[in-house]
């Protein structure tokens, strides 16, 4: 009887957490931002490209920013973290992750150029 009863308000506990959770990512989602509608609804005038390219350079911005953000991460990783482990400077695992993350970011950032290139090749046209 004590293991049946655990077992449902396991069930419910579990039931109201994923419910829970859904609302709050419901009320935290936002609405689609403009630069969708633009791009759902076909850019075919010149100043929508040049919106659509002014986003795609503002991406760009935010992960090169997220690349030094990583970079800084990488060199107090260098510093610290390895001797703790008893690994020699530069070789820890962190370290290694930020330089995946940084390529990554810049990697983003180079298509957000390309993208924003396009568009506004096509708004000179």
């Amino acid at each position: 009887m004590k293991f049946s009863k655990l077992f449902f308000n396991l069930i419910v506990a579990t039931a109201l957490v994923f419910s829970f959770q859904a609302q709050a990512q419901a009320q935290t989602q936002p609405a689609e931002e403009p630069i969708m509608e633009l791009l759902n609804s076909m850019a075919d005038k010149p100043e929508d490209h040049k919106a659509i390219a002014d986003y795609y350079r503002k991406k760009a911005g935010e992960a090169r920013e997220e690349a030094s953000l990583h970079e800084k991460m990488k060199d107090k990783y260098r510093h610290s973290h390895a001797r703790m482990k008893g690994l020699a400077a530069g070789k820890s695992t962190q370290k290694k992750h930020c330089e995946r993350v940084i390529k990554l970011q810049q990697s983003v950032a180079e298509e957000y150029d390309a993208l924003a290139e396009l568009h506004e090749k096509s708004a000179k046209q």
